[in-house]
């Protein structure tokens, strides 16, 4: 059995540091034909020649012929380029050659944690689509979203080339931008450092790279020509003479910048961030990142963080293998995070009840999309997208957890087990209880939502180890935009206003009826974040679903009148959007006089079907469901929908 090849290295190990505390490389190449890796300073260019040349020197040492050009051709086209971090080893792949990013991957993975290790690209649906099928979707190289994390994305971007680092990297297209506030900061340095970076700066703007990208570009591009650097012998100038043309080269870049926010590099200027990582996580190929999931709606998407699950083989699930590492390292909170325990007890769960998937992928929100608070116990959200082999697309699920579950009581509660039990089942059929009461007032929902549950260890007040059930609720995934987080330039189309605000007045008649309210505060819960707006073809909207009917039944005892502000404060936040405010708007009251209207009279109509609908449940004033209900259909039987509508309408500002 023949022995491994060798691994050949070629510069520092990555991930490692020089003493002002500076990553010693942020690029690589990984080289399959002859297995290597390169992290030596430059570009990837120059690493591509490195290892040529090393090739080279240990074929002369072994009395061989230097490579031809076919095996030189042969060696650079078997190459994966990487880029480093402080948090991860980046592969940039080819999105038509996924077989050699993946296999790069694994060559990688014998220096690199695979934990540490993500692929770019991921605008290319062909890249998605490799790591979908196995699984892996939690591998794609996140989107800076928080402030935190672009100015983070924007400090790493800051790279040298032989030099020190005064351009901005685009991992993506492996362009580096050179800013005018950068720029100007050269003419502080010694004339011999200026000399070399000049010549830099002119080299590699007349460079492409294996993408056919720049090496070297200017921000803004259209701020200078390349001409005047083409131009400059700075290698022949004397010192005076070299300044002199640097002043003309940094006037010239100045008259070309005509945006303030972009003549100095400000990482405190909102707009100069912005601008700035908008440039640096921008591909040529660009096909839009909230694509990854088909119909996932762009603030959704990039709210996700993705978690290693498993793959399935002839029907057999085989978990990724970085749960070992964590089993392996079981004080590693990195591991630990990735490492979602209950994301993987979901999957399982999948194995069980489907009989033939392809893949799945899970993952769960990293903050909430409503930033919502005064409702208990944080709710995780998990994202699973489901492949059956039988089936042309996959599905997309939403699993909430339970916000009650055993562990809450038996841990935050500090109540005994046996009353932990009860008191999360109690809460499961209350949840259940309460969706079917907002259907019957007249709400729109998903259409099927489902209770499941699966076990855990938690430790109780008594130090005791409990594996326990945790519940949680699974429906479809609704393909659509919030109507909080509706872009601006939606709002310009009155057709969109009319049809909108109809929808909007529309849903929240019923969400007065029943109160929705958050738990602690008592504020009201409305147009935050679960209204979704479903588009037609045309863009406009087509219907409205109310996601998750959180905190319904809340507000069940106190009169309209100190609530119906609060609806009328979904339309004035718009109005200085809405060129038709005032057709919208009166839209928006008269849909929700019409469907107040309707909900009461179908009421009345159907009386006693209504009354005994939580007839089996118990009546409690202390606030079951059964006693809420009744308090719900009192209030809604009292009140006058015209009188309502006309109180609605003096809140606006029209």
């Amino acid at each position: 059995m023949s022995a491994e090849p060798e691994v050949i290295r070629l510069g520092p190990d990555p991930f490692t540091y020089d003493a002002k505390g500076r990553l010693q490389t942020r690029i690589g190449t990984v080289f399959l034909r002859t297995p290597g890796i390169v992290t030596t300073r430059g570009i990837h260019a120059m690493q591509r020649m490195a290892w040529i040349e090393e090739l080279n020197r240990r074929r002369a040492e072994k009395g061989e012929a230097p490579l031809t050009d076919r095996e030189v051709e042969a060696e650079l086209s078997r190459s994966v380029d990487l880029l480093f971090d402080d948090t991860y080893a980046l592969i940039r792949p080819d999105p038509k050659r996924m077989d050699l990013a993946m296999a790069g991957d694994e060559l990688l993975q014998t220096l690199v944690s695979k934990r540490r290790i993500r692929y770019l690209n991921i605008q290319h649906h062909l890249v998605r689509d490799a790591l979908r099928a196995r699984g892996e979707a939690w591998r794609m190289a996140p989107v800076p979203l928080y402030e935190e994390e672009i100015r983070k994305l924007i400090a790493d971007a800051a790279v040298g080339i032989e030099g020190r680092a005064i351009y901005y990297y685009n991992r993506l297209t492996g362009t580096r931008y050179l800013t005018l506030g950068m720029f100007r900061s050269l003419g502080e340095l010694p004339t011999g450092e200026l000399r070399s970076l000049l010549t830099e700066i002119k080299t590699n703007l007349q460079a492409r790279n294996r993408f056919a990208n720049p090496e070297v570009a200017f921000l803004p591009t259209h701020a200078m020509d390349i001409e005047p650097f083409a131009q400059s012998d700075f290698a022949g100038m004397d010192d005076t003479a070299l300044r002199e043309r640097y002043a003309f080269l940094l006037d010239r870049f100045s008259q070309g910048v005509h945006e303030g926010y972009m003549r100095s590099d400000d990482p405190d200027n909102a707009d100069w961030r912005k601008a700035l990582s908008a440039v640096l996580i921008h591909a040529n190929n660009d096909t839009g990142v909230t694509a990854v999931i088909e119909g996932l709606s762009p603030e959704f998407f990039m709210q996700i963080e993705w978690l290693p699950g498993g793959r399935v083989i002839d029907g057999d699930l085989i978990f990724d293998p970085i749960f070992e590492e964590a089993d392996a390292h079981p004080d590693d909170e990195s591991l630990k995070r990735i490492c979602d325990h209950r994301a993987r007890a979901i999957l399982l769960n999948y194995l069980r009840e489907y009989s033939e998937i392809e893949y799945v992928n899970i993952g769960r929100t990293r903050r909430s999309l409503s930033g919502r608070k005064g409702q208990g116990p944080r709710v995780f959200v998990y994202i699973v997208e489901i492949k059956e082999c039988r089936k042309p697309k996959p599905e997309v699920k939403i699993i909430r957890i339970q916000r009650w579950t055993i562990g809450t009581h038996l841990v935050e509660e500090k109540q005994p087990l046996l009353q932990s039990i009860l008191d999360a089942e109690d809460y499961t059929d209350y949840v259940m209880d309460r969706r079917l009461g907002c259907r019957q007032l007249g709400m729109h929902l998903p259409p099927l939502m489902t209770p499941r549950r699966f076990r855990e260890y938690v430790t109780g007040p008594d130090g005791v180890r409990h594996y326990v059930w945790t519940g949680y609720f699974e429906r479809d995934y609704i393909s659509g935009r919030a109507t909080d987080k509706i872009p601006e330039a939606f709002y310009a189309s009155s057709d969109f206003n009319l049809r909108f605000c109809r929808l909007l007045g529309q849903a929240a008649a019923p969400n007065i009826i029943i109160g929705r309210a958050g738990v602690q505060d008592g504020h009201t819960i409305f147009d935050d974040g679960d209204e979704v707006i479903v588009l037609n073809a045309f863009q406009l909207p087509e219907s409205l679903i109310l996601s998750e009917p959180t905190g319904a039944f809340t507000n069940y005892k106190a009169p309209y009148s100190e609530t119906i502000g609060d609806y009328a404060a979904a339309m004035n936040r718009r109005r200085h959007l809405m060129p038709n405010f005032e057709a919208a708007a009166n839209e928006f009251v008269e849909a929700f006089r019409d469907e107040m209207t309707r909900i009461q009279q179908m009421y009345r109509r159907r009386r006693k079907g209504f009354d005994a609908l939580f007839r089996d449940r118990p009546v409690d004033p202390l606030g079951s469901i059964a006693y809420r209900w009744k308090c719900v259909l009192e209030r809604l039987d009292r009140i006058d929908p015209n009188a309502l509508a006309e109180s609605l309408r003096s809140r606006i500002h029209f």
